[in-house]
């Protein structure tokens, strides 16, 4: 869902980062105005409604890092009785509602851990690894990532060993998805795999076959245990 209020690096980034217990901390009374909520959960349901019949859409997120969160255990409810076929991540990345059907961590200041869960854990969010490509991207003068590389070769090494290092073995605990921060440069975010005009792919093709075949190989292996 379209995010429902303004970032602030202290509530949203800060806090759940270096206090998790931060993260469980009711949302009922978060983003209070009742204007704003009524048109959050009316495009919430337009949203749905308009989306449904894509086959392509496997899963609803209702609220990413915080971002205009409130009353998240009763917009799970009000979600899942718009469409009760899909998957609902009812708290993307920080705060962890009361009712979802995921486990939804995003990782980038530290390695990646998976603890075991009753629910499907999906990676929502990590990596960002950011190689900027001159005369293809946006702004040269500013770069978002949470690694810099200024050589190709390094960034496409460092991207394979955070797979085989860290996203593989989380399988055998639970990992049953994960999304890589992210397919394309957007503005000032170099952190994508493709630039920004989408004219150079920063990686190998060939390497990238070669993780999927192993994230893969790893999967089929836990599932057969």
């Amino acid at each position: 869902m379209v995010n429902n209020g303004g970032y602030s690096f202290i509530r949203d980034t800060a806090l759940p980062t270096v206090l998790p217990i931060y993260r469980s901390l009711p949302d009922k009374l978060l983003y209070r105005n009742k204007t704003v909520r009524a048109e959050f959960e009316k495009a919430m349901a337009e949203t749905v409604k308009h989306l449904y019949s894509h086959p392509c859409i496997c899963y609803w997120t209702v609220f990413n890092e915080g971002w205009g969160q409130f009353e998240s255990e009763r917009m799970y409810s009000v979600i899942k009785s718009l469409d009760s076929s899909r998957f609902i991540d009812t708290a993307s990345g920080w705060f962890s509602g009361a009712e979802s059907d995921v486990v939804s961590p995003h990782v980038y200041f530290k390695p990646v851990k998976i603890k075991p869960s009753e629910k499907p854990t999906l990676l929502s969010e990590f990596g960002g690894y950011s190689h900027n490509v001159e005369d293809h991207s946006f702004n040269l003068d500013k770069e978002y990532g949470y690694r810099f590389f200024k050589d190709r070769e390094a960034f496409e090494d460092d991207l394979e060993r955070l797979y085989e290092n860290e996203i593989i073995p989380a399988i055998k605990n639970g990992l049953c998805g994960s999304v890589y921060t992210q397919l394309s440069d957007v503005e000032d975010e170099t952190n994508g795999l493709i630039t920004y005009d989408r004219r150079v792919v920063k990686v190998t093709p060939e390497r990238m076959l070669d993780i999927a075949r192993k994230l893969s190989e790893e999967m089929k292996s836990v599932c057969e245990k």
